[in-house]
């Protein structure tokens, strides 16, 4: 398939007990960050991850990294913003994953900051490109395959901004309340079929997409906490599911 690398899965006994079906996971944002965690944490556990990231040298690095892993890696490089890119990801995704996908983690986000008079179109339309219509893309081609399955997990990586709105995060905000309004429809559309889906909302983690705030890195969510938390909610039983998952910085945001 057109762009796609595997990794070759190594042979032995795992960290998944053999009765228990391994995941199928696409992972968006998988180069750095929350993503880069999420996909590493899936792989060392043997399950099966898509990573998807715009760099290509660096889901290169993912690749070598996961050679040692007992998972399975799918990656292909591809920019959220565009539309058809979003399809050509989708189409190598369930390829590659034998048209089964469990968990999908809409990870991938950009941010800008600043006044709402400063906001140009451009802004608003990159932002909403890729915070809000990739996720919406990619949940409505595989909210069927879940359903058809009759379980998985959907998980949209929001932000305290989409809980609360501050001056300068017009845009910001603006993309991650409407991810939490998504996220609560696929939610009421997937529970009939055994299919849950679940915002997280964190407030500062450690990535660089706040290299420039006002607090140390290591006071900081980490982004293995956003892994761990995602494998709670794959650990739940099939008839619960939380509401939105709120993460704070112990002592504010």
């Amino acid at each position: 398939m057109d762009g796609v690398k595997e990794a070759a899965e190594r042979e032995g006994s795992g960290s998944v007990n053999a009765r228990e079906p391994k995941i199928h996971a696409l992972v968006t944002g998988a180069t750095s960050g929350i993503g880069l965690s999420v996909a590493r944490g899936l792989l060392s556990l043997g399950h099966s991850v898509f990573a998807t990231g715009r760099s290509g040298p660096r889901l290169d690095r993912l690749t070598e990294e996961s050679r040692g892993k007992e998972g399975t890696l799918y990656t292909l490089a591809c920019d959220l913003a565009r539309t058809e890119e979003v399809g050509r990801l989708i189409d190598a995704a369930t390829g590659a994953l034998s048209q089964r996908i469990d968990l999908l983690v809409n990870n991938a986000g950009l941010a800008i900051f600043g006044e709402v008079e400063e906001a140009t179109l451009e802004d608003f339309e990159r932002l909403m490109a890729v915070n809000l219509r990739a996720p919406f893309l990619l949940s409505r081609a595989i909210l069927p395959i879940m359903k058809k399955h009759g379980n998985g997990l959907i998980v949209n990586i929001s932000s305290v901004a989409g809980l609360e709105a501050w001056a300068g995060s017009s845009l910001y905000s603006m993309t991650k309340f409407a991810l939490r309004g998504l996220t609560g429809s696929l939610l009421a559309e997937g529970a009939p079929n055994g299919v849950k889906a679940v915002a997280i909302c964190p407030g500062y983690v450690a990535t660089p997409l706040v290299s420039g705030a006002p607090v140390p890195e290591s006071e900081m969510i980490q982004p293995e906490d956003i892994l761990k938390t995602i494998l709670y909610l794959r650990e739940l039983s099939p008839a619960a599911v939380p509401g939105d998952i709120v993460l704070k910085r112990l002592g504010g945001l």
